[in-house]
């Protein structure tokens, strides 16, 4: 059994359950549209292959987004009725938590069972969702579990509520800013556009040319590419991407993503609760953000590449917004802000780096002259973005190792406390 975080009725465990229990059902209900749609469009003779795909695989992200709010209600209702846990949740999570550490190890044997289901668009209707599910998730769950290990990171209902929310409504939260900051920085640029056109009006024929151009060679890719060369490739053009995808998105992301744990502003929070919340802050986010972008992946290659890529990313956001969490514990507990800036700020960083490699894989074909890429150029442009990974992955068994070493020695000296008050009782 495990003792209740408070003795009253807490207002986040009421929020907590009808937002759960209304998200379940939105959900459910988004499942039950897509395999309408899905079953309309197999029925229809004129079947949309990408279209159906899309329809598969968003039947099972809502599945599971359903599934994953159950735990947030029932564990967020016994915390309002002031209930203890029930033996057999806890039950399941030790089951789970033996057999986990080692199905990271099927995970190999999953993502070659994508790449070829990838390539099969009749099965991929049916069978791509759920193992992009797995592709995602399972990194997600062993890192989680890995992360945690012998840490004290608070009430099981707090974590599934923190999580909870970063799953469900932080990705729409991101994606609503980051529009809306694209929105203002195209305003800029289109403002800077009419005025340089209303200085030289050559450069209006030049851009109607070039849109012309671009019209008369839809599908031709080949020929765009050589339109868009000259632009892209301007030292200009290049800055301005990496101000945005290296400097405005991490930015954005790494001040949203922790916004669960503000319900916990003013709570005496350990450093140790503070990490872990921050971490499945990152954890639930990843976890959406990663089955989104499956939805862009074409090819079965593309998908190996973006699945391979993707467990790097959760790696990623996980440890940001760790970081961020135990900042915002020792502000929180002991009124110091610089650590809180010091790990934002390397959050920060931490994601622009990443952010900045992934840009430089991408466009290095350009400065080759192609768009066509081999497998073993796309290895050698993201070997970076690999050793950013497992510096990630050794970043978060560090601070765990960090965590776990100040919890002995504390024990040892409370432990020392203890024995010399019991000699000095005996000489007394």
């Amino acid at each position: 059994m495990e003792p209740l975080e408070v003795h009253r009725k807490d207002w986040r465990s009421m929020i907590a359950m009808g937002l759960s229990a209304l998200g379940t059902l939105f959900f459910l209900v988004k499942a039950i549209t897509f395999s309408a749609l899905l079953l309309i469009s197999n029925l229809n003779s004129q079947i949309n292959t990408d279209e159906n795909s899309l329809f598969g695989l968003l039947i099972w992200y809502s599945l599971l987004s359903g599934v994953l709010l159950i735990p947030v209600f029932l564990f967020s209702l016994y915390d309002y009725r002031e209930k203890p846990i029930p033996t057999w949740m806890d039950t399941i999570r030790h089951e789970i938590k033996k057999r986990l550490l080692w199905l990271i190890l099927l995970l190999p044997a999953i993502i070659f069972i994508g790449w070829l289901v990838a390539g099969q668009p009749t099965l991929s209707v049916f069978i791509l969702g759920l193992n992009n599910i797995m592709v995602v998730g399972i990194p997600v769950l062993w890192l989680c579990t890995v992360a945690q290990s012998q840490l004290n990171g608070g009430s099981r209902v707090r974590k599934w509520r923190i999580f909870g929310f970063s799953l469900t409504v932080l990705p729409f939260l991101v994606i609503f800013i980051e529009i809306l900051a694209f929105l203002i920085l195209f305003g800029f640029g289109g403002i800077i556009i009419a005025y340089r056109m209303s200085v030289n009006p050559l450069l209006e024929h030049e851009l109607m040319f070039f849109i012309d151009q671009i019209s008369l060679n839809r599908g031709n890719l080949d020929k765009i590419f050589q339109l868009l060369e000259p632009y892209i490739i301007q030292p200009s053009v290049i800055f301005w991407v990496f101000a945005i995808f290296s400097g405005v998105i991490p930015l954005i992301e790494e001040f949203i993503k922790p916004i669960a744990l503000w319900s916990l502003a003013g709570s005496d929070i350990s450093p140790q609760e503070g990490f872990v919340g921050g971490l499945l802050c990152g954890a639930g986010f990843s976890l959406m953000e990663n089955l989104l972008y499956f939805n862009i992946a074409v090819t079965a290659e593309e998908w190996l590449f973006m699945s391979i890529g993707r467990i790097g990313t959760t790696a990623l956001h996980m440890l940001a917004s760790g970081l961020i969490g135990w900042g915002l514990a020792i502000t929180w507990r002991e009124g110091k802000w610089l650590p809180l800036m010091v790990m934002t700020l390397g959050s920060i960083f931490l994601h622009g780096f990443w952010n900045a490699l992934a840009l430089l894989s991408g466009i290095f074909p350009l400065f080759i002259g192609t768009l066509e890429v081999t497998p073993i150029q796309k290895i050698i442009f993201n070997l970076p973005l690999v050793l950013l990974f497992f510096v990630s992955v050794m970043g978060i068994f560090l601070i765990n190792h960090y965590f776990r070493k100040g919890e002995k020695s504390q024990a040892l000296i409370t432990h020392t406390n203890i024995e010399q008050e019991g000699v000095a009782d005996d000489v007394s």
